[in-house]
C-alpha cells in the first residue's frame, strides 16, 4: 500500500521522483498519472524503477496507476497543493461554481427562454463539470456522515390495537374511544372489578396511542431522494462514457474509460450515503430541497443545502469548450472566469437593459446551452462593450481601421466605450494571468505589446494608439508601501498611484470576491483609464 502523503508536500511547480523497489519486473513497469505516462529515468539498480513527475500549474487530485506485468494495476490518488499565495484547491471549485453561477445569472438576462435545469444522462458532461461533481461528492459523503452522528428526529404518535387483557396501561379516553368499534364484552363475575362508570362492559380490543422517536422527517426524505437521483444520473453517465471512444484516438478512449471508472465510484459513494441508517428509515420524497427552518438554522444541514445547490449547477445542461479542460489547467479556466465575473459586474453597474447576450449563448437541438468562449463581444450599456478574446488583425485589413501593425493579437478581455469627455473611443486591455510573484514580471511583456501595437489609422497614413490603459488580472495578493516608488515589482503594479499615473499595472481578481467587490474593481479600472481620481 502506498504511504499517505501529508498535505502541502506535493506542490505545483516542483519536481518529484517515484521509485518502485524490490521488483523483478521493474524494467517493464509503467507509471501513469492521469492516464499520461510519467517520465521514466534510468536506474542503476536492476530491481528498481524510477520516474519523474512535474505537476506544473496543478492543484487538486490526480490519479496514479502503477502497471507491473504479472501483478496487475495498482491505483492510488495524489493530492497536489498550489503555491501558498496563489489559489487553493477550494478556490478551483469556487472558480467553476462561479463560472456556472455567472452563466446562469447572465442567461436569465438573455433573450433565451429555454430550460437548462438538468442535462439528460445520454450525453457525457464536460471534464470540468465531472471534476466539480466529483469534488462535491466527497463533501456530501462527509456531510451525511456528520448528520448521521446526531440526526434530527421527532416524536411520532402511533396507534396500536391490542386485546383488552393486554391493555394494562390504557387511559380512560382510549377505552371510551375503543367502544366506537369492535365487539363489547360484558362482565359475568360479581362483584365487578371494573370501574362503576363502565357498567360492567369493556371493549374486546382497545386502541392504544404511543409515541416514539422517528427520523422520517421531510428533510430526510428530500435528502435521500437527491442522493438516489444523483447516484442514478452518474451511473448512467458512466455507462455513456464507457461506450464513448474513437478507434483511431487512443487518448480519447483512455480518458473516457478512466472517467467511466471514476464516475461509477462517485455514483457508488452517493448510493452508499443514501443507505445511511438515519436515511434508511426515511420514506420516499422528491429529489428537491425546500428551504426550511432546519436547513436554515442547523449548520450541518445548511452545508448539505449549499452542496445541493452546487450539484444543481454541475448537473445543468451547460456546455462549452472551457469546460472540456481538466481543472489542473486552471490558468485557462481563469481567463474565462475573469471575463464572466467582469461581465456580471458590468451588468450590475450599468443595468441589465443595455446588455445584449445573443452572442454569448448558443442553443442546441438536444436542449443544452453552449457558452461561446471565443471572440465574443457583449454590449453592456450605452456605447460600452466587453470582449473576450477579440482578434485584432492588421489595422489595414480591419473594416474600422483599428488593429495591430505587426501580427494578429488576441487579448483576453477588452473593455471599450466612448470616453466621458467625448475625446474619442476608450479601449482598456485586461490580460488574465494565472501567475504570482516573479512570474508577473514576464507577463508584463504582453500588456506592453498590446498597448504599443494596437493602433488605428488617422489622417491618411498616420496611426495612433487606441489602448487607453492596460492591466494584468491575477490572483496575486500584493504588499504595498506608501509610495509606489518604494514598492518593489510586482507589488508596484498594483499600487493605486502607479495605476493612475501610468494607466498601466495589475489588478487582483480571486475566486470568492463578492459582486460589490467586483463592481468596485471594475469602476477602479475605468476610473484609472479615464484619469479620474
Amino acid at each position: 500500500m502506498p504511504d499517505a502523503v501529508p498535505p502541502g508536500v506535493v506542490r505545483e511547480g516542483a519536481s518529484y521522483l517515484f521509485e518502485l523497489r524490490d521488483s523483478d519486473d521493474a524494467f517493464a513497469a509503467d507509471l501513469l498519472i492521469d492516464d499520461v505516462p510519467a517520465e521514466a529515468l534510468r536506474s542503476r539498480e536492476p530491481r528498481m524503477a524510477r520516474w519523474r513527475w512535474q505537476p506544473g500549474f496543478h492543484a487538486g487530485m490526480v490519479e496514479a496507476a502503477l502497471r507491473v506485468p504479472g501483478t496487475g494495476t495498482r491505483r492510488f490518488e495524489i493530492t497536489t497543493d498550489p503555491d501558498l499565495r496563489k489559489l487553493t484547491r477550494g478556490d478551483f471549485d469556487a472558480m467553476v461554481r462561479e463560472v456556472l453561477e455567472d452563466t446562469f445569472a447572465l442567461f436569465s438576462l438573455s433573450a433565451f427562454r429555454k430550460g437548462i435545469a438538468r442535462q439528460p444522462g445520454n450525453r457525457p458532461p464536460p471534464l470540468a463539470r465531472l471534476e466539480f461533481l466529483r469534488s462535491r461528492a466527497g463533501e456530501i459523503a462527509e456531510t451525511i456522515a456528520a448528520i448521521g452522528r446526531a440526526p434530527r428526529h421527532f416524536l411520532r404518535a402511533e396507534e396500536m390495537t391490542v386485546p383488552a387483557h393486554r391493555a394494562t396501561r390504557a387511559t380512560g379516553a382510549e377505552i371510551i374511544k375503543s367502544f366506537r368499534s369492535g365487539a363489547i364484552r360484558h362482565e359475568t363475575v360479581s362483584p365487578s372489578r371494573l370501574p362503576p362508570a363502565l357498567g360492567g362492559r369493556l371493549p374486546a380490543q382497545i386502541t392504544l396511542r404511543q409515541r416514539r422517536n422517528s427520523l422520517d422527517i421531510p428533510e430526510h426524505r428530500q435528502m435521500k431522494a437527491c442522493l438516489q437521483s444523483w447516484s442514478a444520473w452518474l451511473g448512467g453517465v458512466a455507462e455513456v462514457l464507457a461506450r464513448t471512444g474513437v478507434a483511431d484516438d487512443p487518448e480519447t478512449t483512455t480518458m473516457a474509460g478512466a472517467w467511466a471508472v471514476r464516475t461509477r465510484q462517485v455514483a457508488r459513494r452517493l448510493g452508499e450515503a443514501a443507505a445511511t441508517p438515519f436515511l434508511a428509515e426515511a420514506g420516499e420524497g422528491l429529489p428537491q430541497l425546500h428551504m426550511s427552518s432546519l436547513f436554515r438554522r442547523d449548520p450541518t444541514y445548511r452545508r448539505f443545502y449549499r452542496l445541493w445547490q452546487d450539484m444543481n449547477l454541475g448537473l445543468a445542461a451547460l456546455f462549452g469548450d472551457f469546460l472540456n479542460m481538466p481543472l489542473a489547467r486552471t490558468y485557462e479556466l481563469y481567463e474565462l472566469w475573469c471575463f464572466l465575473r467582469l461581465l456580471r459586474a458590468a451588468s450590475e453597474e450599468y443595468g441589465p437593459a443595455g446588455v445584449d447576450l445573443s452572442s454569448l449563448f448558443l442553443s442546441d437541438a438536444a436542449g443544452g446551452v453552449t457558452v461561446a468562449a471565443g471572440a465574443v463581444t457583449v454590449p453592456v450599456g450605452g456605447s460600452n462593450v466587453l470582449c473576450f478574446q477579440r482578434q485584432y488583425r492588421e489595422y489595414w485589413i480591419e473594416p474600422d481601421g483599428q488593429g495591430s501593425f505587426s501580427r494578429t493579437m488576441v487579448p483576453d478581455v477588452v473593455f471599450a466605450g466612448d470616453a466621458p469627455d467625448g475625446a474619442g473611443r476608450r479601449v482598456i486591455v485586461l490580460d488574465a494571468k494565472y501567475r504570482i510573484n516573479d512570474g508577473l514580471n514576464d507577463a508584463l511583456n504582453s500588456i506592453h505589446t498590446y498597448r504599443d501595437a494596437l493602433v488605428r489609422e488617422v489622417g491618411g497614413n498616420d496611426t495612433e494608439g487606441i489602448v487607453t490603459a492596460a492591466y494584468l488580472l491575477t490572483p496575486h495578493m500584493p504588499d504595498l508601501a506608501a509610495d509606489f516608488k518604494a514598492t518593489p515589482v510586482p507589488g508596484r503594479l498594483f499600487h493605486p498611484q502607479y495605476r493612475e499615473k501610468f494607466r498601466f499595472g495589475a489588478v487582483t481578481l480571486r475566486p470568492g470576491m463578492s459582486l460589490a467587490e467586483l463592481r468596485a474593481c471594475l469602476k477602479t479600472i475605468v476610473a484609472d483609464a479615464a484619469g479620474a481620481p
